[in-house]
């Protein structure tokens, strides 16, 4: 293809573009210096869309994020043996030894806070970055010194390229009567609102809800976790085939329990997804993805990543990190080409 002759005369744009949707990030970038015109293509913020929702649906296409330093961006879907299972990203906004912890992860954008509280937004597909703003220490009008804690959400409304950040003391009131008091301190994105675990502040009940943010009305409302006993907590939330998912310990203490609210918002359809051992010197797991029907992508003990298949029983390692549990929680992003050009709002 001639930059003197921009069309093609075999393919119409809507074929071309049709093919070069379900290509990675990293092909796209390179295509972009074919020609002109399919620069035109792939930078259209129509094309950027479809490959999104194209992504969305394709495990191969879906990594995880570590945040070590520097940022490690690993490839569950290949032999943890082969050179390209783990990456490491070059981001100079990062100062070298410096903290990072991951606030969340949307439409292929990671939100990103260091030890200086300085707010990134990252896509790791095309390494381009954003700082919307950097958050001042602050502190409560009292005498002491002690700073008022905060949690964090990133997801948007209506509109996929238009995410927000969000930040809320960790006691946010939702009415006139009661006050949340996050477990969480990062936010789980779904369904156009924010999901943590919190219980009631004002109150004696150790019950445990889902303080739900609707992005759209900027409003709380509650989710109840799955019926289980009241003693067995739930240690965390996370999205798994696109469905709001909770994890507790099971009845004996000897496993995890996966489950899942099939349909969002009604209590009675909380389902138990996947029963899983804490064999082996396995101490703590969170779900991180499902890679099919039968497995899942887990985060062991802060420290490593193993898929778990249901139906087998086994785990299958995926890559070791060692000291990650001096950084945090570790996301699963989507391979994606949108902007990391976003909107802040602090509460």
């Amino acid at each position: 293809m001639s930059e003197s002759n921009p069309t093609n005369a075999y393919f119409p744009d809507e074929i071309i573009s049709d093919i070069l949707s379900r290509l990675p990030v990293k092909t796209l970038l390179q295509f972009t210096s074919v020609s002109k015109h399919w620069r035109s293509i792939i930078s259209d913020t129509h094309f950027i869309k479809s490959h999104l929702k194209k992504a969305e649906t394709l495990s191969t296409h879906h990594r995880i994020l570590v945040p070590v330093s520097p940022l490690l961006s690993l490839n569950y879907n290949v032999s943890p043996y082969n050179t390209n299972s783990s990456v490491q990203l070059d981001c100079p906004f990062i100062k070298p030894l410096n903290t990072v912890k991951i606030l969340g992860s949307c439409n292929g954008l990671v939100c990103l806070i260091d030890g200086r509280k300085e707010i990134t937004v990252y896509n790791p597909s095309t390494r381009r970055h954003f700082k919307p703003l950097q958050i001042s220490q602050v502190v409560d009008f009292s005498n002491e010194s002690n700073q008022i804690e905060f949690v964090y959400g990133f997801g948007y409304s209506s509109n996929p390229i238009n995410p927000k950040v969000f930040r809320f003391p960790r006691f946010a009131r939702d009415s006139e009567s009661m006050v949340y008091d996050f477990i969480d301190t990062v936010g789980t994105f779904l369904n156009g609102s924010i999901h943590w675990l919190a219980r009631y502040s004002n109150n004696n009940s150790k019950h445990r809800v889902v303080a739900s943010f609707s992005v759209k009305k900027e409003t709380f409302s509650d989710l109840s976790v799955p019926p289980q006993e009241p003693l067995l907590p739930y240690y965390a939330l996370s999205v798994l085939k696109g469905r709001l998912s909770a994890l507790c310990d099971g009845r004996s203490y000897t496993d995890m329990e996966v489950w899942l609210m099939m349909e969002y918002g009604v209590v009675n359809s909380w389902s138990k997804l996947f029963k899983i051992p804490l064999g082996n010197g396995i101490g703590f797991m969170r779900p991180l993805s499902c890679v099919n029907e039968d497995e899942i992508v887990l985060e062991i003990d802060l420290q490593s990543y193993a898929i778990y298949n249901a139906k087998t029983n086994r785990f299958k390692g995926v890559k070791s990190v060692q000291n990650l549990k001096w950084f945090g929680d570790a996301v699963v992003y989507v391979e994606s080409l949108l902007s990391p050009e976003i909107s802040c709002v602090l509460y």
